[in-house]
């Protein structure tokens, strides 16, 4: 075997029908057409190198991989099969081009209309995890997750820590306490940041952000914000102010001190005891 023979386009693309695979189990079933439509494009891209049959077992791989996906459910009102929606519209010796057109017009119908309690598990706690990153901020319960997941909030607690290791109520924790570490890096107050990622409670928020980071919200922010301030300060001094607060009070009169970053709006702060559930 001559090894020092250049791979075939077509290799390359078995390696990246495996790596995509591998993601679809990691993401949302919204995202999926997405995914799915990168590979189908670098299909189109190569078929004129493509021997024949591949787009298609390429293409019947990720079918069947979406549809055991979308196997988790006990009712009978999810969609047909993605794999026989496909070849439903396919002609007896299409085209690499007409077969990817096919296949993305058959995902995204089918994406539509999969119901959320179709779902295997371990995408029934990704799509829930990346609720929760989107709204940290609002009220969540576990019983509001499980009418979202459309499972009971057993299934879906044991579920969830399952795939994400860790309960729900500790991942919401952690997505918010990460949030306020990024605010704090900020200059933002600390009662603003509590209010701003969805806690209620100065005292609990404060013990969780303790636990996590190893100091209190203050001092975290304060400690962040020294080399910055070492640094303005020596800005003042080469620009011939003796402090900070006269450089910026001498913004101010020029009308060139810029707005706060963020302004924390007010938000319907979610309780964590509102969780009342732990995780099985």
């Amino acid at each position: 075997m001559d090894h020092g023979a250049e791979i075939p386009s077509w290799v390359a693309l078995l390696e990246r029908r495996d790596g995509l695979i591998a993601q679809l189990r990691h993401e949302v079933p919204a995202g999926w057409p997405e995914a799915v439509g990168h590979f189908v494009a670098e299909l189109k891209a190569e078929q004129a190198s493509l021997p024949p049959g591949l787009a298609m077992l390429l293409l019947v791989d990720l079918a069947r991989e979406l549809d055991r996906l979308a196997s988790g459910g006990t009712n009978h009102g999810h969609p047909e099969r993605l794999l026989a929606a496909v070849e439903a519209g396919v002609a007896p010796t299409p085209s690499t081009q007409a077969l990817c057109d096919q296949f993305e017009d058959a995902i995204r119908d089918w994406c539509r209309r999969i119901e959320p309690g179709s779902l295997i598990p371990d995408v029934q706690a990704q799509r829930v995890a990346n609720y929760i990153d989107q709204h940290f901020a609002e009220p969540i319960t576990l019983t509001s997750l499980s009418r979202l997941s459309g499972c009971c909030s057993r299934q879906l607690s044991r579920a969830f820590r399952a795939s994400m290791q860790k309960s729900v109520r500790r991942y919401l924790q952690d997505a918010r306490i990460d949030h306020a570490v990024a605010l704090l890096r900020e200059g933002d107050k600390v009662e603003s940041v509590v209010a701003a990622v969805g806690w209620r409670g100065r005292k609990n928020f404060f013990r969780h952000f303790k636990d996590r980071v190893g100091k209190t919200p203050a001092q975290y922010r304060d400690e962040w914000l020294i080399p910055d301030r070492a640094r303005r300060n020596h800005t003042s001094e080469r620009i011939g102010f003796s402090s900070v607060g006269s450089a910026m009070r001498q913004a101010r009169l020029a009308g060139i001190n810029r707005e706060p970053h963020c302004q924390a709006a007010p938000i319907a702060a979610a309780s964590d005891s509102g969780m009342k559930r732990r995780s099985g």
